[in-house]
């Protein structure tokens, strides 16, 4: 595993929930007009755990650094 410093890790979890917002709005927008969407909302939902598992980490790595 690599050892990125919380500051990456934090940059990284955010965009990744940014791009889960994204996602789910593409998906949204997808079911509106009657199309396939669900292939969508599955992405959004892997940027969404992705995005707040590298939160978490970064967050612990900060904790333990301050020590």
């Amino acid at each position: 595993m690599l050892n990125l410093d919380w500051r990456i890790r934090l940059i990284i979890g955010i965009g990744m929930l940014i791009g889960s917002g994204i996602a789910f709005y593409w998906g949204y927008q997808l079911k509106i007009t009657s199309e396939p969407f669900s292939h969508i909302w599955v992405l959004a939902l892997g940027f969404a755990w992705v995005g707040s598992s590298q939160v978490q980490k970064a967050f612990n790595k900060e904790s333990q650094d301050l020590d």
